[in-house]
């Protein structure tokens, strides 16, 4: 009798933990707000929190916010790979499911079984990813690239206390974007929460090599936006593109954004020039 109270006791706990939906979102709408230009590439950054930050496991939202907003890349920053916190869950392999796109994961530092770092998804076939270390400040910080046929997208998150570390890693990144990527002919766009508002230090020493193009809005917090940390710069290799728009949405019909991350996500939308 004990062991039958024992399995009962037990099955009903199993029943009582959340459960977390990987499937493949259907009929997400695409956005009539923020209508995108033919042949227009979406750059999104948005800081995720780890899908976490007020709905716990939060993917199927978040993908239904990019597909609304008929994103093609979205650089994503505080992603967890199997860490306790979140269910041993591979975040970014997770929400790339979901959205059925390819994806780059660059870990920045051990966290609770796991690792904690960036990301970029993308609907089109990455044809080269790797990442890049940077110096550590408060945590440990790196670049994931993603390589395309006609352009090159990369992601950071710079330290979110110390604007020496910041500056330490703005030159590490200026440095090894200018050696891989400085005479190429392919545009180079560099999205992520950057912890430093337009006239910091840490933004002087970007627009050394890169040019922002994403509006200078505020981002943070979702509830009650009253910073402007995240962008998307582009290298400044000689490559051009014409910048159709840039927003920081925040009108959906999918879900709400201001529940998704404590960031909102900003966008740029570019074309190519011919011969890109």
């Amino acid at each position: 009798m004990k062991n039958i109270i024992s399995r009962t006791v037990f099955l009903l706990s199993l029943l009582s933990l959340p459960t977390l939906c990987f499937c493949k979102t259907q009929n997400t709408p695409v956005s009539t707000t923020y209508p995108k230009a033919e042949h227009a590439i979406r750059l999104v950054s948005y800081n995720v929190g780890t899908f976490s930050k007020y709905v716990p496991g939060c993917y199927p939202l978040i993908a239904d916010l990019m597909k609304e907003l008929n994103a093609d890349v979205v650089a994503m920053q505080e992603l967890d790979s199997c860490t306790t916190r979140n269910g041993q869950v591979f975040q970014i392999d997770s929400i790339a499911k979901l959205m059925d796109w390819s994806y780059v994961y660059a870990p920045a530092m051990p966290y609770q079984g796991g690792v904690y770092g960036e990301g970029l998804i993308c609907r089109s076939p990455i044809l080269r990813k790797f990442h890049i270390a940077l110096p550590a400040g408060v945590e440990p910080r790196t670049v994931a690239v993603a390589e395309f046929d006609n352009y090159i997208v990369a992601c950071t998150h710079l330290d979110h206390v110390m604007s020496d570390a910041q500056i330490q890693e703005v030159e590490v990144i200026n440095q090894r974007f200018t050696e891989l990527y400085g005479q190429c002919n392919k545009p180079v766009f560099l999205l992520g929460d950057m912890n430093a508002t337009p006239d910091s230090p840490t933004l002087q020493a970007l627009k050394k090599h890169w040019k922002i193009l994403s509006i200078e809005g505020y981002t943070y917090s979702s509830h009650e936006p009253s910073m402007c940390i995240d962008y998307v710069l582009q290298l400044k290799n000689g490559a051009k593109c014409q910048v159709t728009d840039t927003q920081i949405p925040t009108r959906f019909v999918s879900g709400s954004v201001t529940q998704a991350s404590d960031h909102l996500p900003i966008y740029v939308d570019v074309i190519l020039q011919p011969g890109q």
